[in-house]
């Protein structure tokens, strides 16, 4: 349970998905179906006495298949008995590499087992392909235009590299002086994560600008963190190994909430 809870504070702290606003659903089959809004109901006016028009809503299934997620450690038992906080820190550094491997899926994750499918990957996600460096903030308006048009409310944040962060902090009016954002985007959070690449595309410079709802986000957790003492496997080496799994899965109850703009370069 502490170390559930270590896994949970790490995840929100540098689980940019959860810092947008995605939900944690606690899985309790390894095959969970919850619903989802296909098509929105139409309602129509109607004459005293008259009929009631059917809307023609259409909802689907979304269906949770956890996935496995793991990584071993190894340290000698030298170093377990003479460090004073090595049995503290390590179950840390395990619950926080797991979390930004999580974020990383959430976003990115290919949908290829045993990999869960992540926003970019979508089947109804939106796309801006912008193919050019970020010289203004036009890309950002964009992305929200096109959650806007399919009757969201808007984005709760955008999620991108440090290099895109910094390029969009870093822009100037034609006075020199820092350009402000726009009144409907100013309020938004910008996140910087490791977790996007730079290296896509032809010229392995590319990269993506993740924005969207993020409370359609949700991350299903079948299994939470648990972390496995090997004490007799690496004995051999005099080690000792630790195992850290978990189980989870990711979907979106509207994939439509959320857009991605691609094809991003560094400014020349």
């Amino acid at each position: 349970d502490v170390l559930s809870a270590q896994f949970i504070d790490a995840a929100r702290k540098v689980a940019t998905v959860f810092r947008a606003g995605a939900i944690t659903v606690p899985l309790s089959s390894d095959s969970q179906a919850i619903a989802k809004v296909a098509t929105d109901p139409v309602p129509a006016w109607r004459a005293e006495n008259g009929a009631v028009a059917e809307g023609d809503a259409t909802f689907a299934q979304v269906t949770f298949t956890p996935r496995s997620l793991a990584v071993l450690v190894k340290c000698s038992r030298e170093l377990l008995q003479d460090s004073l906080n090595m049995e503290s820190l390590l179950p840390q550094v395990m619950a926080a590499a797991m979390a930004v491997e999580l974020d990383r899926v959430a976003l990115f994750g290919t949908g290829t087992a045993p990999q869960p499918r992540g926003v970019v990957n979508f089947s109804g996600v939106q796309e801006i392909e912008h193919d050019d460096d970020l010289a203004s903030y036009g890309p950002l308006i964009a992305a929200r235009t096109l959650i806007k048009t399919a009757n969201h409310a808007g984005v709760s944040a955008y999620i991108m590299s440090p290099r895109d962060e910094g390029t969009l902090a870093g822009l100037t009016a034609t006075d020199g002086q820092p350009l402000l954002l726009p009144p409907a985007i100013a309020s938004v959070p910008m996140l910087a994560s490791t977790s996007v690449p730079t290296n896509e595309g032809t010229g392995t410079n590319e990269s993506t600008i993740v924005t969207g709802d993020f409370s359609k986000l949700l991350i299903g957790i079948r299994h939470e963190i648990q972390i496995q003492v090997l004490q007799e496997l690496f004995a051999g080496n005099g080690q000792v190994g630790f195992i850290a799994h978990l189980r989870a899965d990711v979907a979106a109850t509207h994939e439509n909430a959320f857009a991605k703009i691609t094809g991003i370069v560094p400014a020349a």
